[in-house]
């Protein structure tokens, strides 16, 4: 690893300087986490700036999709797969949707095929075995011409190859002046003597243990080839008869020995871009865990239901005011009650616009963070239109349990508690509990205490309850309806203010409703940025 980083610096010593340069590496898309840091520990110790590690099927992807013409991207919320043929190892990586992707690799890659190629030509030539014995460090340089002989043959499989090798190329010994190594294949003659080692049958049983035991079955609608063994021509014929996938639906890059290293600077400059190395998946995760529908809900529902309220009572009064027939208090209290039964029947329907109305604007929020990550992964945007996306408009959303939580919340108002308990309870802090207590009812802390009902108290032998009964009860004339609405409209600002406190102390205290709007709020969220992914097809490890 250090010499091949000491090469690349010699090679390139105008373009690269100690300070003017990062690295990132990719591994096999199988290795798990622990084989990946101790694969960074291994560069990092070889002297290599490392900066990142990331898979190759995930640069594969990001390199695929920079590329319109590769077809996979449209593919993936159905289901699709890279096939990564590399020197040492076959991986594939299943992607479906937003689903996290599928990794996994086998021990036959394309260096096998070179191995076979050069043991079939040494068991015919005694030269290579003599070559050999007197230079074992120099058997590499005849299986890299190997290699390249392979390469030759799948270039354009559709001619008969020839290639000649001549060792004194290789090194300056009489000995082998006159020793050669041939490379002769007929049309098909190659993928005939794989097919007969039992190479090809090993890749293919591979596609078949990937289908039926790693992704269950699910199923491949496109393919897409990255490295420069997916060239060999029986790879396509394979996919065709392990996938059922037709030719026009299997897709390879035009330089697929290229794919995994332009991913990989892909991969390494959308990650800086977005926030650091490695940082994608904590960035969408810190998303999720910041977004708070609950607050702006809460919020837009105490406002909702205390404006009804306000504007409810405000009417009564008027309205009891102006009234052509005598009326009593009782009758303005039953009034109010009555309407405010009425406000309170719509609650779970305020609540559940209120939930949607916040929801709606936190999504959008989200959508415009994530377009500012996912830009830098491809070449455009997050796709979800410019209007405001709705709850229904998203797949698989259960807005069962929110409605339930709003239908339970519309009963705690309606059975007694605004008008018994929420307003009652506030008589104690608005007119002290004596006053509370002498005259009682939800009225008390909305006239300012019982100062107007001593006026029209009757008689001095009464009990004082009485007095209270009586002069709740007695019809009031024009006149005294104006001084109880001037009572009310003194005290306006104190009475919004005390209905404010209201409501929000009884819906803030509702703990259970705010565990489900978090909860479910927080599940929804996760599967709207699922459907964000999939529609921008980006991918996180």
């Amino acid at each position: 690893m250090h010499e091949v980083y000491a090469l690349i610096r010699e090679k390139s010593g105008a373009l690269f300087s100690d300070d003017n340069h990062l690295l990132y590496i990719a591994t096999p898309s199988g290795w798990d986490e622990k084989a990946k840091n101790l694969y960074g520990q291994m560069a990092a110790k070889a002297g290599l700036p490392i900066a990142g590690i990331t898979s190759e099927s995930r640069a594969a992807f990001i390199k695929a999709q920079l590329d319109t013409s590769s077809g996979l991207p449209q593919y993936i919320s159905q289901g699709a797969i890279v096939f990564d043929m590399g020197s040492s190892t076959l991986d594939f990586t299943y992607l479906q949707g937003g689903n996290a992707p599928v990794d996994y690799g086998y021990d036959c890659g394309a260096s096998q095929v070179e191995k076979i190629m050069y043991a079939e030509i040494r068991e015919k030539n005694k030269d290579i075995i003599a070559f050999e014995t007197q230079y074992p460090k120099l058997v590499a340089k005849l299986l890299y011409e190997t290699r390249c002989a392979k390469e030759g043959v799948y270039f354009d499989p559709d001619i008969r190859y020839k290639k000649t090798v001549n060792f004194e190329d290789i090194v300056d010994d009489e000995e082998f002046e006159d020793s050669k190594m041939k490379f002769v294949f007929q049309l098909g003659e190659l993928n005939h003597m794989l097919e007969e080692k039992g190479y090809i049958s090993e890749i293919r049983q591979a596609m078949f243990d990937f289908k039926n035991y790693h992704i269950g079955g699910y199923p491949i609608k496109a393919a897409f080839l990255t490295g420069g063994a997916s060239r060999m021509g029986f790879i396509q014929a394979l996919i065709e008869d392990c996938w059922g996938l037709p030719q026009d639906l299997i897709y390879r890059d035009q330089d697929p020995s290229l794919t995994i290293s332009r991913g990989v600077a892909e991969v390494a400059r959308s990650d800086f871009r977005s926030g650091g190395a490695g940082n994608t998946k904590q960035l969408l995760n810190d998303i999720v865990t910041e977004s708070d529908v609950y607050t702006p809900f809460v919020n837009s529902l105490c406002d909702k239901l205390s404006e009804e309220i306000i504007g409810t009572v405000g009417a009564c009064v008027t309205n009891f005011r102006d009234n052509e027939t005598d009326v009593s208090i009782n009758d303005l209290q039953a009034y109010i009650e009555e309407n405010i039964s009425e406000d309170l029947n719509q609650v779970g329907d305020w609540a559940m616009e209120c939930y949607k109305e916040a929801f709606e604007n936190q999504t959008k929020e989200i959508r415009d963070r994530l377009d500012k990550i996912v830009s830098n992964y491809s070449r455009q945007g997050v796709r979800m239109g410019n209007a405001q996306v709705s709850i229904s408009s998203l797949p698989n959303i259960d807005m069962s349990v929110i409605a339930e939580q709003m239908r339970q919340l519309s009963s705690n108002f309606t059975d007694g508690g605004i008008v018994n308990g929420l307003v009652t309870g506030i008589a104690g802090a608005a007119v002290g509990g004596a006053i509370a207590m002498l005259l009682g009812g939800p009225l008390a802390w909305l006239i300012g205490g019982g100062a107007i009902l001593a006026n029209w108290f009757f008689g001095e032998e009464k009990t004082e309850e009485q007095k209270r009964q009586e002069a709740l009860a007695k019809d009031l004339d024009h006149d005294q309806r104006q001084q109880v609405f001037d009572e009310f409209n003194n005290s306006w600002e104190d009475i919004c203010n005390k209905i404010q406190k209201a409501v929000e102390q009884s819906i803030r205290s509702n703990y259970t409703l705010q565990r489900t709007i978090q909860s479910q709020s927080k599940a929804t969220i996760e599967s709207y940025m699922k459907e964000c992914i999939e529609q921008t097809r980006l991918m996180v490890e």
